[in-house]
């Protein structure tokens, strides 16, 4: 069994890859909703920075962390100069900031297994930029180059540091929406469907594997083919 710090367990995407994790030893965190499974569970606002000590109190009871997966998200809507400073602020802690912390805290029991594995949940957005989200999206790839940085500083370690991009995930963030917004997506996306989250849960549960030890600074695309066109 597993020792797995899940961070943003109450989304679409987190609740998908706690399912699929159900059976290992999840410690799980989100902002205000419980886990929906028998789990060492915590409370943290990402939004507003956190600190390496509040981290580590809550898993000083094991001595060894064998997978850290990072997924939340908060999509905001809007031009760029019409968004206000502490909506960039708070972008930057939930999405770079306190990812960041949780690497540097989980890194010295990380070490400590046979095969350490850091996933982060990114997004498509990371890759190609988006029109009146360009702060997320900037964000996101901060993340992506910082998984990419670390994969290589790390690789003399048993550890692999991954990103998962999805693209439009059936969920919280595309039920934000409307139905003519949605409309105007699909249109857009080549399988014109969108993705399930059970699908990033499992692909994420493959890198999470033993097999996987050969993959490591990726950012592994999941969009139905949105960005090639």
């Amino acid at each position: 069994m597993r020792n797995v710090i899940l961070v943003g367990s109450s989304g679409s995407i987190g609740s998908a890859i706690h399912n699929e994790l159900k059976d290992e030893h999840v410690i799980s965190y989100s902002r205000h909703t419980p886990s929906t499974y028998d789990n060492l569970h915590h409370y943290f606002d990402l939004s507003q920075p956190i600190s390496i000590e509040e981290v580590e109190a809550t898993f000083k009871h094991i001595e060894t962390i064998d997978c850290l997966i990072y997924t939340p998200g908060s999509a905001y809507f809007d031009m760029l100069e019409d968004t206000p400073l502490h909506v960039i602020d708070e972008q930057y802690n939930i999405q770079v900031r306190n990812l960041i912390v949780f690497i540097q805290a989980a890194l010295p029991r990380l070490k400590k297994s046979s095969h350490g594995r850091i996933v982060v949940i990114s997004s498509v957005y990371g890759q190609i930029g988006a029109s009146c989200e360009s702060v997320y999206a900037s964000m996101k790839g901060a993340q992506n180059t910082l998984v990419r940085s670390l994969a290589v500083e790390y690789a003399g370690t048993n550890i692999t540091i991954n990103a998962v991009a999805p693209g439009a995930v059936k969920g919280k963030m595309t039920n934000l929406l409307s139905e003519e917004d949605t409309k105007v997506l699909l249109e857009e996306l080549p399988q014109q469907r969108l993705i399930e989250p059970v699908e990033v849960a499992k692909l994420v549960n493959f890198v999470l594997s033993k097999e996987s030890q050969s993959i490591t600074g990726e950012v592994l695309n999941i969009n139905g083919g949105w960005y090639t066109l």
